[in-house]
């Protein structure tokens, strides 16, 4: 109970307008500087059978590039249960229109994103209602995959900075495409933002077999020439574009590669996520740099739950 009011409070302060500094300080005192029981390496996890796994060479190639593209990482069959999951739930009223921005200044804009979404993760209440029993939760079934892909990916970060990943802080979410659908170049980690956190970002493609990069069109586009949300100025585009075809696996830096979905003709069906990293006493420091003491709350918020648990939490 300890723990829950000291969060509590602490939101409270700081919608009160105290400093941040006082954030830092409970940061620096309470969690940065005890060691992180949760994370274990991946070595410890059983790994599902029959799970798809990625391999050392597509690690190697996302270390060394920045970003590795895996065709039929998936398999057709459990591609085809994905987009009926998908199907499903907006059957079900689970996707809501995708905006964009971050944190306090997500907002609609249709003339940069027209999708829909639905956030995913296991036991979420509202998700938990349309059908306890999906492909998503079923042993060797999506989160399965996903929870393995996260060990291989935490071991890659461990390797090339010394940072683990903190699966509790992975963000997963359906993206649906109408026909006429786009979503305009961005960046996935934003300096001074909770998005900071992310590390890797992921594109699982669940469209039907047959998909035809002329007729049905919605490619990916990975921007190369080293911008942020636009070219740099004199710099000549430099771009590589991956058809979604149903199976395929993209992963990136989520800091490194801008990208935009180009219109699609079609409906268009994939899974986006972000394996994030802990958070620490920087990002505090960095984000009440920016002013923003409600974010300030949010980040500290988000690393008691990472230190003490949401279970440890919610049952006291």
């Amino acid at each position: 109970m300890k723990t829950s009011c000291l969060i509590v409070s602490l939101i409270f302060t700081i919608n009160n307008g105290s400093g941040s500094s006082l954030v830092t300080s409970f940061i620096t005192s309470q969690h940065v500087s005890k060691p992180r029981a949760k994370f274990l390496p991946s070595t410890s996890l059983k790994v599902a059978t029959g799970v798809p796994q990625i391999t050392q060479a597509d690690l190697a190639s996302l270390s060394e590039k920045g970003y590795v593209v895996i065709d039929n990482f998936l398999p057709r069959d459990l591609v085809d249960d994905l987009r009926e999951d998908i199907l499903n739930l907006r059957r079900g009223g689970a996707f809501k229109e995708a905006k964009i921005g971050q944190d306090s200044t997500n907002e609609l804009n249709t003339n940069i994103r027209v999708a829909e979404t639905c956030f995913l993760g296991r036991n979420r209440p509202e998700l938990l209602k349309l059908g306890e029993k999906s492909i998503r939760d079923r042993s060797g079934g999506l989160y399965d995959i996903l929870d393995n892909l996260c060990d291989s990916l935490s071991d890659l970060s461990m390797k090339d900075s010394a940072t683990p990943l903190d699966r509790s802080l992975n963000e997963l979410l359906y993206a649906y495409y109408p026909e006429g659908g786009f979503y305009r170049r961005h960046r996935d980690a934003i300096p001074n933002s909770a998005s900071v956190l992310r590390k890797y970002s992921l594109l699982l493609y669940l469209n039907r077999d047959g998909w035809s990069p002329d007729k049905d069109a919605g490619q990916l586009r990975m921007h190369l020439d080293g911008g942020g949300d636009e070219c740099p100025p004199g710099v000549q585009p430099n771009f590589i574009d991956v058809d979604p075809l149903g199976g395929t696996l993209v992963l990136f830096k989520s800091e490194a590669i801008p990208h935009e979905v180009l219109n699609t003709m079609s409906e268009r069906f994939a899974l986006v996520g972000w394996f994030n990293r802990p958070v620490s006493a920087a990002d505090i420091a960095n984000l009440g740099e920016g002013g923003n003491l409600v974010q300030v709350g949010m980040m500290a918020v988000a690393l008691a739950l990472v230190t003490v648990g949401v279970t440890t939490i919610l049952g006291q």
